[in-house]
């Protein structure tokens, strides 16, 4: 089966959920979806089709994971079948909810941790304050340590320098700087992204990914290889300009369209209208998400065939639009024309 068909089929179950939770009743319905009644050869075509490196792919972070809530909307088996990465951003894991997605629909699925600190157990000196290769390395192996324990396939790295934290202040650490206070950060994050790869990313040697996201293109260009894809936070880009100008910072420190992914936020309500009003290379406006699903960045040149692929933070808000994930879905489609 090609990867048009397992398209049709997804909307055809969306289309009929749609049907269902449209019944009038005198109780507020529940939000419901289809039970799985696909055939084990659809299935067997999605992983395949997933496991090749040959797409465009959907990565989202999944927020607030609630597998034991009667609202579909917290388990990570509502998301569409076509969705390639799922990162954990907070919730409560489940690890029935996660092989389901993993062994069934071939869904690859990370978790993110902010890569600024150490923890204090892998630093050295009286006051826990001074930091050593043999301490970042330590560190690595620990994170490598949790995703094997827990069921993940990769890691997502939150690297944001020069960025300000949620609770306010500029992000700050031994891996992230900034650069007054740690002057060594990005040789120490060398040495952090060296030791995770000899475990996971494209130089592991396994299938298991290793992906940096918010400011990629602060790494030093040795490092790209090391990762799967670079995810930039083009939350509420209003146009392709905005992001070919993202790109080209990437660019110029060794990274090429088929690594980078671009995401917007769909925290709150900006799920509601698929991000913000985007214009096109074409002229034409759009949805934010949507621009960036159909966005192929200028590169050496020309117009590339292909990038990393789009998605979004919280993209689990987007269950509630009708019909379910529908900008998710939408944004799958058309990043499948491109070759």
């Amino acid at each position: 089966m090609n990867k048009n068909k397992i398209f049709a089929l997804v909307l055809s179950a969306v289309s009929l959920a749609s049907t269902l939770t449209s019944c009038n009743t005198e109780i507020e319905a529940l939000n419901l979806v289809v039970p799985d009644q696909k055939s084990e050869q659809y299935y067997a075509d999605l992983r395949a089709y997933k496991a090749r490196n040959d797409h465009e792919v959907f990565f989202g972070w999944f927020g607030n994971w609630n597998a034991d809530s009667p609202d579909m909307i917290g388990l990570l088996r509502s998301i569409p079948d076509s969705v390639d990465i799922v990162s954990i951003w907070s919730g409560t894991p489940n690890r029935e909810d996660l092989e389901y997605v993993q062994k069934v629909k071939g869904t690859r699925v990370t978790f993110t941790i902010f890569a600024h600190k150490i923890p204090e157990e892998f630093m050295s000196g009286e006051k826990k304050d001074q930091v050593t290769k043999e301490g970042i390395e330590a560190y690595a192996v620990s994170l490598v340590e949790r995703m094997k324990r827990e069921g993940y396939q990769g890691i997502d790295l939150d690297y944001e320098p020069g960025l300000l934290e949620p609770g306010g202040g500029v992000f700050n650490g031994p891996l992230v700087g900034p650069n007054y206070m740690w002057p060594n950060y990005k040789e120490n994050m060398a040495i952090f992204v060296k030791k995770l790869g000899e475990f996971i990313g494209p130089k592991s040697g396994t299938s298991n990914l290793l992906l940096i996201d918010g400011v990629p293109y602060d790494v030093k260009p040795e490092l790209v290889e090391y990762f799967n894809y670079g995810i930039v936070q083009s939350y509420k880009s209003r146009g392709f300009y905005d992001l070919q100008g993202r790109f080209n910072r990437a660019a110029a420190n060794g990274w090429t369209p088929e690594k980078y992914i671009f995401a917007e936020t769909f925290e709150g309500g900006m799920y509601e209208k698929g991000g913000v009003n985007h214009q096109l290379r074409e002229g034409e406006h759009v949805p934010s998400l949507l621009g960036m699903a159909h966005f192929l960045p200028e590169y050496n040149g020309k117009i590339a065939t292909r990038k990393g692929g789009c998605g979004t933070y919280h993209m689990e808000n987007d269950y509630n639009s009708t019909p379910n994930y529908r900008f998710t879905r939408e944004a799958i489609q058309i990043m499948s024309k491109h070759k």
